[in-house]
């Protein structure tokens, strides 16, 4: 007799279960972690790459860091930061609305970067992103001799930065330069030592026109230096630029 209640009591949960919701995922914190001995004195976020549903949001967290950090959108699809670089501030959160991956670095540590992946509601993941242009692809190898010195190791001959010249502009400073030989170039505005931006370029044998965006009014000091495909790199090159 006891039977048929035990299988209708069973097919009464097991209903209840079909009709529950499924969880969706919750929403994520990122962590700054100062570099020390344990993880080879490398500044990192924990984790540097989460995966989200349209509508959650991602919180930045820089509690416990000792030394100064913030984040700041990389990626052409967003736009975010978490403000000037500062030891103890508070944590950061951002929405994400819409699917796609979106990049994210310290400004101050050009090593803590990371990746946002934003599924659709449905936890389907989204498509992949366009190439980006051609001034920021890698080099195509065409197997020349040059390409085996390059690759090969024979190469160490540092490049050379010829001809660097700042302007401040509206919210930015516009730098002109000439590379000896195609490099990869990197561009790190600093104030008072501290670094606040960082920009990377790819640039052939001519003249060079990048513009950096994104800062207040002031006096800052830009360090350009160029690395070759070998990893030969340029004696870094400093200037001064002010603008109101």
């Amino acid at each position: 007799m006891t039977r048929p209640t035990t299988l209708a009591g069973a097919l009464v949960v097991t209903g209840i279960l079909a009709a529950a919701p499924v969880a969706a995922a919750a929403d994520q914190t990122v962590q700054a972690v100062d570099g020390s001995a344990a993880n080879g004195f490398q500044n990192s976020w924990s984790p540097s790459a989460v995966t989200i549903r349209a509508g959650e949001t991602v919180t930045w967290s820089f509690t416990g860091a000792t030394v100064p950090h913030n984040v700041a959108s990389t990626s052409s699809n967003w736009s975010f930061s978490s403000g000037e670089a500062a030891v103890g501030q508070g944590p950061a959160s951002h929405p994400f609305a819409a699917p796609g991956t979106y990049t994210f670095v310290c400004q101050i540590h050009s090593e803590m970067s990371g990746a946002v992946t934003v599924n659709d509601a449905g936890g389907n993941p989204p498509p992949p992103p366009p190439p980006p242009p051609p001034s920021e692809q890698p080099f195509p190898n065409d197997a020349s001799p040059l390409e085996g010195i390059e690759y090969g190791g024979l190469d160490r001959k540092r490049p050379k930065l010829r001809r660097v010249r700042m302007k401040g502009v509206r919210n930015g400073a516009r730098v002109r330069f000439r590379v000896s030989e195609r490099a990869r170039v990197s561009l790190r505005v600093r104030v008072r030592g501290i670094p606040v931006k960082t920009k990377y370029v790819r640039a052939a044998k001519q003249r060079r026109t990048v513009t950096i965006r994104g800062l207040r009014a002031g006096r800052y000091h830009v360090v350009v230096r160029a690395v070759d495909p070998a990893g030969n790199r340029s004696r870094a090159v400093t200037r001064r630029v002010r603008f109101r």
